[in-house]
């Protein structure tokens, strides 16, 4: 294995993605209007090196989707398998993002409906699945009912990241989860007059 080169290799990978990322958040360029010519120069590497590496600009920001999201949900389970309370499983993940505020700020702006949160959301169902697939251990009667529960939790937990994040994150990441915590008794609130 030639490990000058795979270093060489992750240092040129890095290069482009700090260089896309720029563009993104501090230059607030659409994704659509980032050329691979402009990563290029902006990166100092050949179009042939970005290929190497990368089909298209869309294939590149996936892959920094799912590095992120990677990041994102080891950092929930790492809290998890620590038998943390939820609370601060919960104040992890907000944490992370409040951190990476610019990419995320940027990217649930500009980019899809959910986007990273979905994908952290999947793995995080996925596993309370696999522990307890009894749909009635969370309050319903059938999975299909749990997919309502589910797709309402996500957009909710995904506009209220997007105004946190408008907000410049005003709020610690632990008030957060408290908000968030309460939202069942708002929502019961709301509905019932």
């Amino acid at each position: 294995m030639n490990v000058k080169n795979n270093r060489l290799n992750r240092e040129t990978d890095e290069k482009i993605i700090r260089t896309v990322y720029a563009m993104m958040t501090q230059q607030h360029r659409p994704i659509g209007k980032i050329t691979v010519r402009e990563i290029c120069e902006e990166a100092g590497v050949h179009r042939s090196t970005f290929y190497a590496h990368y089909q298209d600009v869309y294939d590149l920001v996936e892959k920094v989707e799912q590095n992120m999201s990677r990041q994102l949900t080891e950092s929930f389970f790492r809290k998890l398998d620590e038998n943390a309370p939820a609370r601060d499983c919960f104040a992890e993940i907000f944490a992370f993002i409040r951190e990476h505020r610019e990419f995320y700020l940027y990217y649930l702006t500009e980019s899809r409906q959910y986007g990273i949160l979905q994908l952290t959301w999947e793995t995080i169902r996925d596993r309370a699945a696999a522990v307890n697939a009894d749909p009635r251990h969370f309050g319903v009667d059938t999975t299909d009912e749990m997919a309502y529960h589910g797709i309402f939790f996500l957009s909710g937990m995904t506009a209220m990241v997007r105004l946190w994040l408008r907000n410049g994150c005003q709020e610690e990441p632990a008030a957060l989860y408290d908000i968030l915590y309460r939202q069942g008794a708002v929502q019961q609130a709301m509905t019932d007059w």
